[in-house]
């Protein structure tokens, strides 16, 4: 049995800076068209980082559902460290009524949230906790999973989330390449005498978009996913669903979910993933 999950790592809600950088970016390489579209969209009623009703619109059309992992990122800005202005680039508060009210929404039908952990989390347990906690508190139940943001990670990442209550991780992954990473294919637990269950990730959009190899790539995947009954988790980030600035990601999303319908994949949350390889 092939089985899916369909992931969703929420780094931004808004379009900040990029308005400027990218329509800069394309002005340069000659994209008059495109940069007057990107720029337009700075006057939009909607922030086209938004992505929500879009992934909504598409998974009801093929009858999927997927796991969203929400981020309350605390890092602070520091005038010398360019990567702090990026991790403050669209920031948002998963209270921030619209935030919240998207969570809920997702929620209660039949979408799952969890945790993007922060970026320095990985190493806090307190952090953890109280991440957790906040967006328990928006939606008002437990959440059972994370992914650490850019995927950090160390040798007490797994113990720490452990420790704060989550039931799994899908961190294992690479940032830059397709793949099963040290050969991990099936979810396995990192921790002995402990039921906390680590997904590996396969496929994050960015690494899709970029190998030319992807479609022959993702043949090998179903074969090797089918063998070992294991999860297939694809992750495609909501603000990269902006046609202008990302152009082709949605429709490979599509074409993601096409190909695996005709293999007849079964298509589940990482929460009911967790229940399924619960034996791992």
């Amino acid at each position: 049995m092939i089985y899916v999950c369909l992931t969703h790592d929420v780094d931004r809600v808004r379009k900040t800076y990029q308005y400027f950088t990218h329509t800069a970016k394309y002005l340069l390489h000659g994209q008059v068209k495109r940069a007057i579209k990107s720029l337009a969209k700075l006057f939009a009623k909607e922030s086209p980082y938004w992505g929500f009703d879009e992934v909504i619109r598409i998974e009801n059309q093929y009858g999927v559902k997927s796991t969203f992992f929400f981020l309350d990122e605390s890092a602070k800005i520091r005038p010398w460290s360019p990567k702090s202005f990026k991790l403050a680039a669209g920031r948002y508060k998963v209270t921030e009524k619209k935030v919240a009210n998207i969570m809920r929404y997702l929620d209660q039908n039949g979408w799952e949230v969890g945790v993007h952990g922060s970026y320095y989390s990985y190493n806090n347990i307190n952090l953890l906790k109280k991440e957790k906690q906040l967006i328990e508190s928006v939606i008002g139940h437990s959440v059972s999973g994370i992914r650490q943001h850019y995927l950090n990670w160390n040798e007490h990442t797994w113990n720490y989330q452990s420790q704060a209550g989550f039931q799994y991780d899908s961190t294992w992954g690479f940032t830059r390449n397709l793949g099963f990473k040290e050969g991990h294919i099936k979810p396995f637990k990192p921790l002995q005498d402990k039921a906390f269950v680590e997904i590996p990730m396969t496929i994050m959009d960015s690494c899709f978009e970029a190998d030319i190899e992807r479609w022959d790539k993702l043949e090998l995947f179903i074969k090797e996913i089918d063998k070992q009954d294991a999860c297939l988790v694809i992750n495609f980030h909501t603000n990269n669903f902006d046609e202008i600035d990302f152009p082709n990601y949605k429709s490979n999303y599509i074409r993601l979910i096409e190909t695996l319908q005709q293999r007849a994949a079964k298509f589940i949350t990482m929460r009911e993933a967790v229940c399924l390889m619960s034996d791992v």
